[in-house]
């Protein structure tokens, strides 16, 4: 596995997803010097990764102009652990029902997938957990990836990724629990960490699907949901995880409920009444912050467009219900009245 991780073409195809993701990081961000000296950085990380000397930095906290507060891994570090996920994707087991990961369909294909059970079912289960990310126990976490990995030197990155400390104004916080969010490896290993109850999900007779943290079931009968909701249960307490309580709903499909942004219960889907409210709060701040500028009716117009564009990519015409000029004039109007 260390040669996997130390192997040269994999450091330069993380390295470049590096580069593609902080293209826009202010002039002063450690991204520039990696770039720059990466021919002499690279020699030295193949190095220490296969001699077990590598260790992360203190993530920095940082305050975007939206005022999002964020942990930011240093570039090489990012480097390692892009690294890591494309290792260890080989390693982890993953089931076809959890649709996040790369080559398992995506929202729209799990949004199209649910559309078309919805005849041959009438009750469904939704819910997702509370703080999913910040809920994961570490220690948990770690006895199930001893199982698949055996390399000590890697189960050492990742107890350090795991482990790690934020620095802010020279003070500095461990993380007892918890993965890093906008990190290229947490999306695989929160995947991994509810795996169980996907396997176990697979046997059952009711649709079930995870994205992330979203999880739904669709069945045919009350008996055959309630079995499922058992099962789910079972694993969140295993787990140490809780329920979103305003994001759980169980009932009727006919009287709707709402998906990864899409309301479903009718003859087609739409897109959801909380999808809209939180595109229109993006569109009064993006307003705020682009007012002054002589182009920001034409910024707030491509804003509009790129949403409408996303609400409808992906989606067969022939299910979705969504009248694009419609949308565009009522986001505009409100765009218009902040």
């Amino acid at each position: 596995m260390i040669n996997e991780l130390t192997n040269a073409k994999l450091l330069d195809e993380s390295f470049s997803g590096l580069c593609k993701q902080r293209k826009h990081f202010p002039v002063n961000s450690d991204v520039w010097h990696c770039r720059f000296h990466w021919k002499s950085i690279k020699p030295k990380l193949i190095r220490d990764l296969s001699t077990n000397r590598f260790t992360f930095q203190p993530l920095q906290k940082v305050t975007k102009a939206s005022g999002e507060v964020i942990h930011l891994w240093t570039s090489i570090d990012s480097v390692v652990l892009k690294l890591l996920s494309l290792v260890l994707l080989h390693y982890l087991p993953s089931s076809k029902l959890c649709t996040h990961l790369k080559g398992h369909g995506g929202s729209k294909q799990t949004v199209t997938s649910i559309q078309a059970e919805i005849p041959n079912n009438t009750f469904v289960f939704r819910t997702d957990v509370k703080s999913y990310y910040e809920s994961i126990n570490h220690e948990i976490l770690l006895d199930k990836l001893s199982v698949y990995i055996k390399n000590k030197m890697v189960m050492n990155l990742l107890a350090q990724y795991l482990k790690r400390s934020v620095e802010s104004g020279g003070l500095f916080k461990d993380i007892k629990q918890g993965i890093s969010s906008g990190c290229p490896l947490s999306p695989l290993i929160s995947s991994f960490y509810l795996y169980e109850l996907d396997k176990e999900m697979e046997g059952k007779p009711v649709y079930y699907r995870r994205y992330m943290d979203d999880i739904i079931v669709l069945s045919p009968s009350r008996w055959k949901l309630r079995k499922a909701i058992r099962t789910v249960n079972q694993h969140f307490e295993k787990l140490k995880l809780k329920q979103h309580p305003d994001k759980t709903d169980i009932g009727r499909i006919s009287n709707g409920f709402d998906f990864l942004g899409y309301q479903f219960g009718q003859e087609k889907i739409t897109v959801s009444k909380r999808t809209v409210q939180n595109h229109i709060r993006r569109i009064s701040w993006l307003y705020e912050q682009k007012k002054h500028l002589p182009n920001w009716q034409m910024l707030l117009d491509d804003y509009r467009q790129h949403w409408v564009t996303w609400a409808l990519s992906g989606i067969p015409s022939s299910i979705i219900n969504l009248d694009s000029e419609y949308v565009n004039l009522r986001l505009f109007l409100i765009s218009t009245r902040c």
